[in-house]
C-alpha cells in the first residue's frame, strides 16, 4: 500500500496542472493462459506491475488492474512485467492522444527465470537497403547460438538515418528494421539512438510533420525510457539523444532521468540493475570518476547519484562502433561494436570480433564474449593489440568463443614462423590460448598474423594483419614515386614537418584540409615509416587530428592496415604511420 500511495502521489504531482486536458487509461495485468489476449474467468491478475507512460507512474491492484492518468498529446502506455513472468504480447500501446480515456490491456505468461540467464546486446544496426543479406547473417547467427538466450537489446542507431530523412524515408527505414528484425527468435527489445529522430535535422521538414522527431520511433518501436525484468534484474533503457531546436546533442534527456529516478527509488537494494543506453556515460579512468559538464551533459549526474547504495551491474552503450570498456558509477560500463561494422563501420574487417556481445549472468557473476556474425567461432587477439608493432620474440593472446568446450588445438603463425598454442578453459563462454612466435627473422613489412582453431575435422581461421618492425629492410626497387596525402581537422603550423623513412618532404596543401607530398622513387622502400610532426601552436585550445594518411603508388591508395582509413589520431607531438605498398590490403585503388 505505501507503494500505491507514493505512484499515486507521483501521478497527481505530475499532471495537476493539466489535469483539464488529461485522459484516463485503465486496464488489467494478469496470466493469459490461454493465449487470447483477454481477461477470463479463472485466470490470474498480476499485481504490483508498474505501467507508464515514461512520465507518470500507476501500480496494477491485487486485481490486476490499474489506473493511469495521461497529459493531452501522444504517448506509449507500458507495463514492466513482475519477476517470474513475461509479456504473451505487445508490452506496450501507442495513444495517439492522452487527452482521450482508453482501456488498454497488458496479458503476461509465467516464466521460469532460474538459472544462468543468457542475453544478447547488438547494437547500432543501422538498417538500409544494401545491408540487408548481412543484416540476416547477423540474426540467423543469433539464432543458432547454442545457449538459450533469453532476449536480445539493440542499444540504438536502429536506422540509418532517419535524422535527415524525409519523414516518407524514415517510415520506409523503420519498416524496413521491424520486418528483418522479426526474424530473431528471441524477444526483441529496442533503445533509442540519435540516428532513430526522424526529421530533426533536415532542414527541408517544418517540424511540424506527423511523426517528426521522437514521435516516430514511439509509434514503431515503442517507449524511449522504459523497464522490465528478468528474475531479480532490473532492465532500465535510458533516452540519451536530447534535441536541441533542429540539431541532437549527445546527453540523457531530462525526462528519461526523471522516469529512471523515480522507478530507481522503488528498486530494492540487492536487486541487480542493467542499464541501457545508446550514447555511452562519461566513464571512470583508473578508477577516477571524469568530471561531469553541466552545460551539455547535465543529467548523468542526478542519475549516477539515484544509484547510491543500488546494485548497479553495468551499464551497456554503442554509438562509437569501438570495443571500450570503462567504469561508470562503480560498474562496468561497456561500448559493444556495432552490428553493421561491415556496411556502416569504417573497418574494412574488424580486427577483432565487435558485431555483437553475448552475456551471461548468474548470481553476482557477470561474463561475457564479443562475437562476429560472419564467423562460426569467433577468435578475439588480445596481443599484440591491432596497433601495436610486432618486434622479435612476440606474445600472442586472445580467446575463441567457446560455449561447449569444444576446443582443444590452437595454432599460431606469422610469415612462416608457426606455434602450437597453450589452452584453458575461461569461464563458460570462452577458451584462452597463448603462444610465442619468434619473428626475428622476418624483413619489416605487413603480414597476416594467422590463428586457427580446430575442433575435430573442421578448422576456423582468424586473419589479423600486423606491422613488423625489426630493422631488416626488405629487398625492393620502386617503379615510380609515390603521392603521400592525409586529411587535417584543425590547423597545423608552419613549423609541421612530414618526412618519410627519415627524409623531409615538401608540403602542399590541396585544401585547407588536405595535405599532399610527393615522394621520390629513391625514398620509398617496401614498408614507408611516415612521420608527421607538430610545430608549436601556442594559444592553440583545440588538437589537430590526423586521419586518411596514404601513399598512393602504382594507381593504388596504399594505408597503415593498423588503423581504419577514418581513425581519428591526435597530433599532439607526432603521428607516425607504417605504409607497406606490397602487401595487397593496405591497397585500394587511388583516387
Amino acid at each position: 500500500m505505501k507503494a500505491q500511495r507514493l505512484f499515486a502521489g507521483l501521478v497527481v504531482g505530475l499532471f495537476a496542472v493539466t489535469a483539464a486536458f488529461a485522459g484516463t487509461i485503465t486496464g488489467r495485468v494478469f496470466l493469459d493462459t490461454n493465449g487470447n489476449g483477454a481477461f477470463d474467468a479463472g485466470e490470474k491478475a498480476v499485481a504490483g506491475c508498474v505501467v507508464s507512460d515514461e512520465r507518470a507512474f500507476a501500480r496494477s491492484d491485487d486485481e490486476g488492474r490499474y489506473q493511469l492518468t495521461l497529459s493531452a498529446g501522444p504517448a506509449v502506455v507500458f507495463v514492466v512485467n513482475a519477476p517470474g513472468t513475461w509479456p504473451a504480447a505487445r508490452w506496450w500501446n501507442y495513444v495517439a492522444d492522452g487527452g482521450t480515456d482508453a482501456t488498454v490491456e497488458f496479458p503476461l505468461r509465467a516464466q521460469e527465470q532460474n538459472g544462468p540467464l543468457y542475453f544478447v546486446q547488438g547494437t547500432d544496426p543501422h538498417i538500409q537497403t544494401n545491408a540487408v543479406p548481412m543484416y540476416r547473417r547477423y540474426v540467423e547467427h543469433v539464432n543458432a547460438l547454442p545457449v538459450p538466450v533469453k532476449f536480445v537489446v539493440h542499444t540504438g542507431d536502429l536506422v540509418i538515418d532517419s535524422s535527415m530523412a524525409t519523414m516518407e524515408r524514415a517510415r520506409e527505414l523503420f519498416s524496413l528494421y521491424e520486418d528483418e528484425s522479426k526474424g530473431l527468435k528471441p524477444p526483441l527489445f529496442n533503445v533509442m539512438g540519435n540516428h532513430d529522430n526522424a526529421g530533426v535535422t533536415n532542414p527541408k521538414l517544418k517540424g511540424d510533420e506527423p511523426g517528426f522527431g521522437k514521435v516516430l520511433y514511439r509509434q514503431r518501436i515503442g517507449p524511449a525510457t522504459y523497464a522490465f525484468r528478468y528474475g531479480p534484474y532490473h532492465f532500465i533503457a535510458l533516452d540519451g539523444t536530447m534535441i536541441k531546436g533542429r540539431s541532437l546533442a549527445y546527453g540523457l534527456t531530462q525526462e528519461s532521468a526523471d522516469w529512471a529516478i523515480r522507478y530507481l527509488a522503488e528498486v530494492k537494494r540487492d536487486e541487480p540493475i542493467v542499464l541501457l543506453i545508446h550514447e555511452p556515460m562519461f566513464p571512470e579512468v583508473g578508477g577516477v570518476r571524469q568530471p561531469d559538464t553541466p552545460k551539455t551533459r547535465p543529467h548523468e549526474a542526478r542519475l549516477r547519484a539515484a544509484l547510491q547504495g543500488k546494485k548497479l551491474v553495468m551499464t551497456l552503450a554503442g554509438h562509437t562502433h569501438s570495443r571500450n570498456e570503462t567504469m561508470w558509477a562503480g560498474a562496468p560500463h561497456i561500448i559493444g561494436g556495432a552490428i553493421s561494422y561491415a556496411w556502416h563501420g569504417i573497418q574494412p574487417y574488424p580486427p577483432t570480433p565487435r558485431a555483437y556481445v553475448l552475456f551471461r549472468l548468474e548470481g553476482n557473476r557477470e561474463e561475457h564474449v564479443y562475437l562476429d556474425w560472419a564467423e562460426e567461432h569467433s577468435i578475439d587477439i588480445a596481443t599484440p593489440a591491432f596497433t601495436d608493432l610486432v618486434r622479435s620474440r612476440q606474445r600472442i593472446s586472445g580467446i575463441v568463443a567457446d560455449f561447449n568446450a569444444e576446443v582443444t588445438v590452437i595454432e599460431c603463425a606469422i610469415g612462416g614462423q608457426t606455434a602450437a598454442a597453450k589452452v584453458s578453459r575461461r569461464g563458460n563462454l570462452a577458451t584462452a590460448f597463448e603462444a610465442a612466435l619468434d619473428t626475428t627473422k622476418l624483413s619489416d613489412g605487413a603480414y597476416d598474423l594467422l590463428v586457427t582453431t580446430r575442433v575435430g575435422n573442421k578448422e576456423w581461421t582468424e586473419r589479423h594483419p600486423a606491422i613488423v618492425v625489426n630493422g631488416k629492410p626488405a629487398e625492393f626497387a620502386a617503379t615510380g614515386g609515390a603521392k603521400l596525402s592525409f586529411r587535417v581537422e584543425g590547423k597545423l603550423t608552419a613549423e609541421a614537418q612530414v618526412s618519410c623513412n627519415g627524409q623531409p618532404l615538401a608540403v602542399s596543401a590541396a585544401t585547407a584540409t588536405e595535405i599532399r607530398c610527393d615522394v621520390s622513387a629513391g625514398q620509398l622502400c617496401r614498408l614507408n615509416e611516415i612521420v608527421i610532426r607538430a610545430g608549436p601552436s601556442p594559444g592553440s585550445k583545440k588538437a589537430v587530428v590526423i586521419k586518411s594518411v596514404a601513399l598512393d603508388y602504382n594507381g593504388k591508395r596504399c594505408r597503415d592496415i593498423r588503423y581504419a582509413p577514418l581513425a581519428r589520431r591526435p597530433l599532439t607531438s607526432k603521428v607516425v604511420s607504417y605504409i607497406d605498398l606490397v602487401y595487397e590490403d593496405s591497397a585500394a585503388p587511388a583516387k
